[in-house]
């Protein structure tokens, strides 16, 4: 029984710890990667929470039209010679008194610095917004990238285990006639060399792709990358009808849809809202106030009534009689209780304050000053983003139209290299190719097949490079 409360609590436990977590995929798709990547690269939520602080700084500019209220408290304590705020009696005893404030400040003009701190804001969250899209967009390429270095290291390791098996079924066929005394025990020698060194090629490409799995595994930020694999889908060429447009047609598209322009041209309109902001300290402001306030004091006694008393006056002149007057004595009782001296001691004042900047020791023209150097910086800053466009454009096309070159070479140099290697091979086998001939056929053949794969994947991403420029997405 015991077991079993032990086993029920175990799967609970594990139940809630699991709950919400999405399980990863046993196989990763570019798709997935990339996806994976938005969720948890640093650098894309440190862009989100960017963003977010902006959208706090835009409703905090907003809720400004709002007038604030306050509730003040203060508790003093008197020796010596003072004058109690509650009865302006002048004394020399040791008193307690306290106030209480409840105030509000209306600001109804302030030179429109309110309203152009709303539009500078606005400007401001729409900048960190485009920032973090532009760096979903960055951390998208690095994961293409990344992914598609696999596939080709993938592609190189198969090279080279098709170069151990073709070699080790070498090696037998060899053995073979060495021991028949049809060929010398030299050849047999070198083929085993060679075998070795092709086992070597073979250890170095699969580590290879091992190191391109931890690196993109490290760009998701996997906790555990053991087990991390992706998938070998099958790619097709890109359409290479791309490159047939311009340089210059494919900047004035990307221009337009690349959020790191979009974001500069935010900050552009940012820093002409500041220079509003900063003049509006030039222009008076005009404020609504008003507040309650109360006292208390612990000398104000507390009256219960008041009794008549007969009091001297004086004496009449000449005959001595004693002159007295009735007098009413206030009767007190101990301390005014607290809650009704906060009701009595109660006042209100409303009041218009008006605040004319005369003299402020240059710092608004400071501000001014700098507002324009910091919109004239935001112009500059638009324009280098742009001129860093164009460039990465013009290298970006003029690497895939390189690229296309290299691939196609590569791919006759591949069906060259195959028929050559196939006739060395039949030579070979009936004795009429010696042993280093025919391996540096086998060699030739896949040096042009690892160049191939090079070739092929670098050109699929160059044009996939130039095809984000005009979709602003990363699409394999």
């Amino acid at each position: 029984m015991q077991k079993s409360i032990s086993a029920l609590v175990l799967f609970l436990l594990t139940t809630q710890l699991s709950f919400g977590q999405v399980p990863l995929p046993e196989i990763w798709t570019l798709q997935d990667c990339v996806n994976h990547a938005f969720e948890n690269n640093i650098t894309v939520e440190q862009a989100r929470l960017r963003a977010e602080i902006a959208r706090n700084n835009l409703q905090t500019a907003r809720y400004d039209y709002l007038p604030n209220l306050s509730l003040g408290n203060n508790i003093f304590w008197n020796f010596g010679l003072n004058i109690d705020p509650v009865t302006n009696q002048i004394s020399r005893d040791s008193r307690q008194t306290v106030n209480f404030q409840l105030s509000s400040n209306w600001t109804l003009y302030n030179g429109g610095a309110k309203y152009n701190t709303i539009a500078q804001r606005n400007h401001d969250l729409k900048a960190a917004q485009y920032d973090y899209e532009a760096a979903r967009n960055d951390i998208g390429l690095m994961v293409a990238s990344a992914y598609l270095q696999i596939l080709l290291n993938k592609e190189i390791a198969a090279v080279a285990r098709e170069q151990v098996r073709i070699t080790n079924l070498q090696v037998g066929r060899t053995d073979k006639l060495v021991k028949a005394g049809t060929l010398p025990e030299g050849e047999r020698l070198q083929l085993e060399a060679q075998l070795a060194r092709d086992q070597q090629n073979l250890i170095a490409s699969e580590n290879a792709v091992m190191i391109s799995r931890l690196q993109l595994a490290n760009l998701l930020q996997l906790q555990d990358p053991a087990d991390f694999e992706v998938g070998s889908p099958q790619l097709t060429l890109p359409d290479s009808s791309i490159l047939e447009r311009p340089a210059a047609n494919v900047y004035q598209v990307a221009v337009d849809r690349q959020p790191n322009i979009r974001a500069a041209e935010m900050r552009v309109l940012s820093g002409e809202e500041a220079i509003d902001v900063a003049y509006s300290g030039y222009l008076p402001t005009v404020s609504l106030i008003g507040q309650v306030a109360t006292n208390y004091s612990d000398q104000i006694p507390n009256i219960n009534g008041s009794s008549t008393q007969i009091l001297p006056f004086g004496f009449v002149q000449g005959t001595g009689q004693r002159v007295v007057v009735p007098q009413e004595v206030p009767i007190q009782n101990g301390i005014k209780p607290f809650n009704d001296q906060v009701s009595d001691n109660l006042n209100e004042v409303v009041g218009v304050s008006l605040s004319i900047p005369l003299f402020s020791r240059r710092a608004v023209a400071n501000n001014l000053q700098n507002a324009k150097i910091n919109a004239d910086i935001n112009r500059l800053n638009l324009e280098q983003v742009k001129n860093d466009l164009r460039q990465t454009i013009f290298q970006a096309h003029n690497d895939a139209r390189a690229a296309k070159l290299q691939f196609e070479a590569a791919q006759k140099s591949v069906d060259a290299n195959s028929k050559a290697f196939d006739y060395a091979r039949q030579r070979f086998e009936v004795g009429a190719l010696n042993q280093v001939d025919f391996e540096t056929a086998k060699n030739n053949l896949a040096s042009a097949q690892s160049q191939y794969a090079q070739a092929k994947y670098d050109y699929i991403f160059k044009i996939k490079v130039l095809e984000f420029y005009l979709s602003n997405q990363v699409i394999l």
